[in-house]
């Protein structure tokens, strides 16, 4: 489709802004471009090897924390560190205090600070262009961003409208509400493209289903779901209803877009132009075997502000080298650490596992299951009537997670969710009450 005079405009307006500053998002994107256009991940290796060498050596030259390093070359001689080490060590961790400064609290609620320079904000607005180009984006298309608007976030409605911005909440989702947009929607013309919380997409689906719809004509050219996990079914439902596929996109607000699944896949394309990714095991700082669920461990190779260096993200995932790929793939991203649930012999169960139960009882408004102890589930349910369906829910549950396991199913008037006004499908209190901190063994 012909792009329209408007997003030519906007094009144009943001190319020729970036010129004006010296060009470093567009010297960035082909930066990017080059490194998935390598043939070999030997090759990709070599390219980043300058950007990781310069990076190790400005953090032990300018930083307290990595000074006791100077002179190493490898960055498995360095440590792995987490939100606790560089909570506790944050002074002594800057190289640049000069600069931009991204503040989360993520899904733990305790705020999390770090610093970025303007080269690594250009690098993240660069790889923000690559994948969502790579999902069907346009820069200039109108961009459906579904989320949690707080104050602090919310763009004023002049800038919105100057980058084709529709801020839509997520607090905002009632059936009438959901009606009036997709009313709007069919009724626009112009080139759109969905991102946001699959939980917030869903409830369009379920809308949709229950009035029976067809496909709808809204013209969408990407759908990304971001911060949660993506169910087949969510993913499904969506490309039915628009008309393209969806993808799921890992990434975080300290670091940037660290993997994305490609159109029709769901496997995840690592951003190896930007980051190194290592899958190390639960309780030891070493590699786990191909295929293996691991702790996401990433090195961001252009923040020269507050270095992340073997940074534990908290999430769990599997990473695969596939002769069909370049590069190593992330199979899975299963999610938080402590959203992750254990069966009764101690083996990782699958959160996809547990999101297909609140599939088979749909009857039902919020579903959360939680691991008490090593063998103690609570299931919490929330529901607008008598529910009579409690022991075909404990027996399924079972089945994942052990015949020996003791379930207690509780009923609730509400699940709370996040700050962000996310949905935790799980939380496992036995690894937020035991999980083991960093803090003060690496205190220097």
């Amino acid at each position: 489709m012909k792009t329209s005079l408007s997003n030519q405009i906007r094009q144009f307006a943001f190319w020729a802004k970036d010129a004006i500053k010296g060009g470093e998002i567009k010297s960035n994107l082909q930066d990017i471009e080059e490194s998935f256009a390598l043939e070999s991940f030997q090759a990709l290796e070599k390219k980043n090897d300058k950007y990781l060498h310069g990076l190790l050596k400005k953090a032990t030259s300018k930083t307290k924390f990595y000074a006791h390093l100077k002179g190493q070359e490898s960055l498995h001689n360095f440590p792995v560190v987490d939100k606790n080490v560089i909570r506790a060590n944050f002074d002594d961790l800057q190289m640049d205090t000069s600069s931009h400064t991204v503040f989360t609290s993520g899904s733990t609620g305790t705020p999390f600070m770090v610093h970025q320079t303007q080269k690594k904000k250009s690098r993240n607005t660069a790889d923000t262009l690559y994948f969502a180009g790579r999902a069907g984006y346009v820069l200039g298309d109108k961009l459906l961003y579904l989320r949690l608007w707080s104050k602090k976030l919310k763009k004023k409605r002049f800038l919105a409208t100057l980058q084709n911005i529709v801020q839509l909440d997520i607090e905002n989702l009632e059936e009438q509400q959901i009606k009036d947009l997709l009313k709007r929607l069919q009724k626009d013309n112009s080139k759109k493209g969905w991102l946001g919380y699959p939980s917030g997409l869903e409830k369009i689906c379920d809308y949709l289903d229950s009035t029976n719809s067809g496909p709808l004509d809204c013209n969408i050219g990407s759908i990304i779901g971001i911060s949660e996990n993506l169910s087949r079914h969510v993913k499904s439902k969506m490309g039915h209803y628009f008309g393209v596929p969806m993808v799921s996109r890992y990434s975080n607000t300290e670091n940037g877009i660290l993997a994305q699944q490609p159109m029709g896949s769901d496997h995840f394309t690592i951003n190896w132009a930007s980051y190194i990714v290592e899958i190390l095991d639960f309780n030891e700082d070493s590699p786990v075997k191909n295929g293996e669920l691991g702790r996401i461990v990433i090195t961001d190779l252009f923040n020269e502000a507050t270095p992340m260096i073997r940074y534990d993200t908290g999430d769990v995932g599997s990473m695969s080298i596939k002769p069909e790929h370049p590069f190593p793939v992330l199979n899975t991203v299963e999610g938080r650490q402590s959203d992750i649930l254990f069966d009764t012999k101690g083996a990782l169960v699958s959160p996809f596992k547990i999101m297909s139960i609140v599939l088979d009882f749909p009857e039902v408004r919020q579903l959360q299951v939680i691991q008490t102890d090593i063998s103690k589930y609570t299931v919490k349910v929330n529901n607008d009537g008598k529910f009579h369906r409690e022991t075909e829910l404990s027996s399924i549950l079972r089945s994942y997670v052990g015949t020996d396991a003791h379930i207690t199913v509780d009923y609730v008037d509400e699940i709370p969710s996040l700050s962000s006004k996310k949905q935790k499908i799980s939380r496992n209190l036995l690894v937020e009450k035991n999980r083991p901190s960093k803090e003060k063994m690496m205190t220097v």
